[in-house]
């Protein structure tokens, strides 16, 4: 995770001014839905990982770390392109996670799960 952390504070951009959008774990596109209508520039994602939501079913361990690394690989890819990036790790349900955000970056668009 730090590796991770530090290559994401080199490529992340600044959070000020975005339009920020939540985009969960089964929606990493930028090619179709709202990413694909902002301007990197204009834009900020939040993504959200959570061990609670981990445990609350049997996921097989490699599937997990396979979504996992999606996730992580997604955030960087976006920030590369100039996409503010909040990556948050929250030890519950992502509603609160997303809770504490929007006072911090004003109204959050969150796209449609799956």
């Amino acid at each position: 995770m730090r590796r991770f952390r530090r290559a994401l504070e080199r490529r992340n951009s600044s959070p000020r001014g975005r339009r920020w959008l939540y985009v969960p774990y089964d929606q990493l596109s930028d090619r179709i839905g709202p990413l694909d209508e902002i301007e990197p520039s204009e834009a900020g994602i939040v993504l959200i990982e959570s061990p609670w939501k981990a445990a609350r079913r049997p996921y097989h361990k490699q599937k997990l770390a396979l979504v996992l690394a999606n996730q992580r690989q997604f955030a960087l890819e976006q920030a590369e392109r100039g996409v503010a990036v909040r990556y948050v790790v929250h030890d519950g349900p992502y509603s609160d996670a997303l809770g504490k955000l929007d006072t911090e970056l004003g109204p959050i668009v969150v796209m449609e799960p799956a």
